[in-house]
């Protein structure tokens, strides 16, 4: 191996271990967990802090809203309360909770 080559591995070796550390940081992992859960609203709990992320796929039919009638109504009174929705995904929504059994206007 020559001088050039083993500088040149060298450099790649620290700039892979850097990145590494810097992925391993826990605002790194934040950040991923932040888009992973933008990519894949189903992955999202309802009973989690962060269950409002998931109201536009429910609405939108995309992701299902919880088994039992009176999760899923506590689902959509949290989506009626805590998102700004458009015209449409209100009516959406107003269809829904006049579906599930048991459920009141919020």
């Amino acid at each position: 191996m020559t001088a050039r080559r083993a500088v040149l591995f060298g450099i790649a070796a620290a700039v892979i271990a850097a990145g590494a550390y810097v992925l391993s940081t826990p605002v790194a992992l934040l950040a991923y967990y932040v888009v992973y859960e933008d990519m894949f609203p189903s992955r999202i709990s309802w009973d989690g802090k962060t269950a409002w992320r998931r109201c536009d796929s429910a609405i939108a039919g995309k992701t299902s809203w919880p088994a039992t009638p009176e999760a899923a109504c506590a689902a959509m009174h949290l989506c009626a309360n805590e998102v700004p929705l458009s015209r449409t995904q209100r009516l959406q929504l107003d269809e829904a909770i006049r579906k599930t059994p048991g459920c009141r206007e919020p």
